[in-house]
């Protein structure tokens, strides 16, 4: 195997494993709910303007969604509301200081950190959370009940873990067996 073969070979494993654009996936957790329910999801996101902010939100709150490409949100379900589930086209709005490992404990900043979903909505359950809000912890709200229940706890945020693709793996044993090959024709 040549010295220009080896270098296109690393060339093609950096390539694969080089980061998406600045694309980083979230997941998030807020406990004290009533009777011990919870607000779990993710969010994919891109620091488009490199602010350290994410900064999104519906027309109503004069935002854009630039900087997001996928959002879940589940809500285990207590006495007072329903479990129910939101995805990307029910977030309203949400503000983010990247590597923070809490959403709504941000006081300072362009935006007060917040998530909202359903926020406009005529029906269905909304939810919120964050200083945006007038506090820290977070409401689920159903609106055909007129309920609420209520968590003064803070949204919890980690990264997610990034899986080595599968083409790495096999990639890097092709690469293994040339050098194995050069080694032994040496």
């Amino acid at each position: 195997m040549t010295t220009k073969s080896i270098k296109l070979a690393l060339a093609v494993a950096a390539a694969l494993l080089a980061p998406g654009a600045n694309a980083a996936v979230y997941n998030f957790v807020q406990t004290g709910f009533d009777d011990g329910a919870t607000i779990s999801g993710s969010f994919t996101v891109n620091d488009a303007n490199h602010s350290g902010q994410i900064n999104v939100g519906s027309a109503n709150f004069g935002m854009n969604f630039n900087e997001i490409s996928a959002f879940s949100l589940s809500f285990s379900g207590n006495s007072i509301v329903a479990a129910f589930t939101h995805n990307l086209a029910d977030l309203s709005a949400m503000v983010y200081n990247l590597n923070s490992p809490y959403l709504g404990d941000e006081i300072n900043g362009a935006q007060q950190e917040l998530i909202a979903t359903n926020y406009f909505g005529t029906t269905g359950f909304d939810y919120y959370s964050g200083m945006g809000f007038g506090g820290f912890g977070g409401a689920v709200f159903d609106k055909a009940n007129n309920a609420t229940s209520y968590s003064y706890e803070l949204v919890s945020v980690t990264p997610a873990a990034v899986p080595v693709p599968g083409a790495v793996w096999l990639f890097g044993s092709v690469l293994t067996g040339f050098i194995g090959m050069k080694q032994r024709k040496a």
